[in-house]
């Protein structure tokens, strides 16, 4: 199942996330992808990271946009850090039909319109994405703007036959956990034991 966890700017979908992640871990799930957490000075966003799946290792993104925004959307992308995180992408879907290692969820956070509209930014999201679930990933999750959220479905819903929008609530953690955790019940905690 695709999982798309929406919601307008601002409204923690990555510190939900990163709960999650915790959470799923906790229960021996691994997770592999990319999260993007702010980076937060005296209340003010200065920057994006990209923190791999799963070792964590951090990358600075992109910084506030400053005269000659190439993107349009407020921030300036490192070349070299992208380039960095889509090569982590590309070396997850090496690892895809791996048959020994244990399943998972795939978590791209977040695809927007560079991505999707200007052929730009995590290239290597959309082509994962793209290919659907794979034994060493069932389930995934992206993360989108409000806006994209209908558009995000309809791409992929042919690629994962289901697709559910979550919010970064408690009932969207429910639905997360439950199928995620019930698709390996034989080997571990079923998903109503953490509802």
């Amino acid at each position: 199942m695709l999982f798309i966890l929406t919601g307008d700017i601002r409204t923690g979908k990555t510190t939900w996330l990163e709960a999650r992640v915790r959470e799923l871990e906790a229960a021996g799930v691994p997770v592999r992808g990319v999260l993007a957490p702010g980076v937060w000075l005296d209340c003010k966003k200065v920057g994006i990271e990209n923190a791999l799946l799963p070792s964590r290792e951090r990358v600075l993104l992109a910084t506030p946009a400053g005269d000659g925004c190439s993107t349009g959307l407020g921030w300036d992308f490192d070349a070299a850090a992208l380039a960095r995180v889509n090569a982590h992408l590309n070396g997850l879907a090496e690892t895809t039909g791996e048959k020994d290692a244990r399943p998972g969820l795939l978590v791209i956070d977040e695809v927007g319109p560079l991505e999707l509209r200007r052929g730009g930014g995590l290239t290597a999201a959309l082509e994962l994405l793209d290919a659907g679930p794979a034994p060493i990933w069932p389930h995934a999750l992206v993360v989108v703007r409000s806006g994209l959220a209908d558009e995000v479905a309809a791409r992929w819903r042919p690629a994962w036959g289901s697709v559910e929008v979550l919010r970064p609530d408690e009932r969207g953690r429910r639905r997360l956990l439950g199928s995620v955790l019930d698709q390996r019940a034989p080997h571990g905690v079923r998903g109503e034991d953490c509802r």
